[in-house]
């Protein structure tokens, strides 16, 4: 018995560490593009939120492929969150933005993530992936 509750503490332990607060913020573009995307395909919108530039317009997309995940069929999640960023190119557009030009192995499809530098922590903005003149 006492072996059942350790095990169902070492568990809770576990999992309370996977806490958004227990988050870094990104020091890189490259940082906030990788755990952003990695936390997208993976489903945890809360932890790809903590790297995104907050706002109305971000946190609306944001809602929006969350909702298209969760359409996705089992199988289908489960090769996104096997999928591997591949052909990852930088382009330096200032010292404080950075676009992330990607692929990934799930669909391989080119795409790109802006990351922008405010208050010395890079975030991503995810409006940039879908209206590209910003």
């Amino acid at each position: 018995f006492s072996m059942k509750i350790a095990l169902i503490l070492f568990t809770s332990v576990g999992l309370a560490c996977n806490s958004v607060h227990d988050l870094l913020p990104a020091s890189t573009a490259l940082e906030a593009a990788r755990e952003f995307l990695e936390a997208s395909k993976a489903g945890k919108f809360e932890k790809a939120s903590f790297y995104m530039l907050q706002d109305d317009e971000n946190s609306k997309l944001l809602k929006q492929s969350k909702e298209k995940y969760y359409s996705f069929s089992n199988k289908d999640k489960k090769q996104l969150l096997d999928a591997s960023l591949q052909n990852i190119t930088i382009e330096n557009i200032s010292p404080t933005e950075v676009i992330v030009y990607y692929n990934n192995s799930f669909d391989k499809q080119r795409r790109k993530v802006k990351a922008v530098n405010t208050n010395n922590t890079w975030l991503i903005d995810y409006k940039y992936t879908f209206n590209p003149n910003l």
